[in-house]
């Protein structure tokens, strides 16, 4: 069995995790971005975009299984510790993952805020846009900011834009949303971290993997299940990772 393994060689800890990860499942990793796939083979990249996406629709020609990496959901730094998020096909919602119990999003003992209700302490809605990056249908569209601000401005009401820190400096989400009770995205990290923080998030894509219904119950159980698409590096190392989603 062999790994074709798309991350990049400059982010070398990453990359050594995921390559000792797949050889602990019984896997020969490989690096040449020229794909020639077998029975047997599994590819797993960084997103899904340029020269390892059309690797991607190769290997699912060939009924191959394709994982996807990308910056853990709540991010790198959530609960001490440094994520990835792990999903077959596509990330972010789009794709597919196996769903245990509910233990591993308990065990890390996260306290959900109280969902926040408009008034003196809590009056801005904000829009969290994202950068696009990805395979179109499931990356944010170059018109989805410009839609969002025209529909809002229709509807009366007030908002502002936080910029995306990959593009802008920008403070801590923490700090920046710290008056807000609303926020929209077409379906961002910002927007997990924003409920977690008890703000309302409403999303436009609709496979997103934060949709949920505003509601306590509904918001626990999306972090329930999101817990099972991301992890820790220590157990990408380790193999865990890919047992579960290789069932290894």
């Amino acid at each position: 069995m062999r790994a074709w393994l798309g991350l990049r060689e400059g982010v070398h800890y990453r990359r050594e995790a995921f390559a000792a990860g797949l050889a602990r499942c019984g896997y020969t990793v490989i690096h040449d971005t020229t794909t020639r796939p077998r029975t047997g083979d599994v590819l797993c990249i960084w997103n899904r975009y340029g020269h390892w996406a059309r690797s991607a629709e190769v290997f699912e020609s060939h009924g191959l299984p394709v994982l996807i990496a990308e910056n853990g959901y709540l991010g790198n730094d959530f609960a001490a510790d440094r994520w990835y998020a792990i999903s077959y096909a596509q990330h972010n919602g789009a794709g597919a993952w196996p769903r245990g119990g509910d233990d591993r999003w308990d065990s890390l003992g996260v306290e959900l805020e109280p969902f926040r209700r408009p008034g003196a302490e809590f009056f801005e809605t904000v829009l969290l846009p994202q950068r696009g990056i990805g395979q179109p249908g499931v990356a944010m569209p170059a018109v989805w900011l410009a839609k969002a601000t025209a529909r809002l401005s229709k509807a009366g009401k007030t908002y502002r834009i936080r910029k995306h820190p990959g593009t802008a400096n920008a403070s801590s989400i923490a700090i920046d949303l710290a008056r807000t009770h609303t926020a929209y995205t077409w379906g961002s990290g910002a927007g997990l971290k924003a409920l977690a923080m008890g703000i309302s998030v409403h999303a436009d894509f609709p496979r997103w993997i934060g949709q949920q219904d505003n509601t306590d119950a509904g918001r626990l159980a999306m972090f329930r299940r999101l817990a099972w698409a991301q992890w820790r590096i220590s157990e990408i190392k380790s193999g865990e990772a890919f047992k579960c989603l290789l069932g290894k």
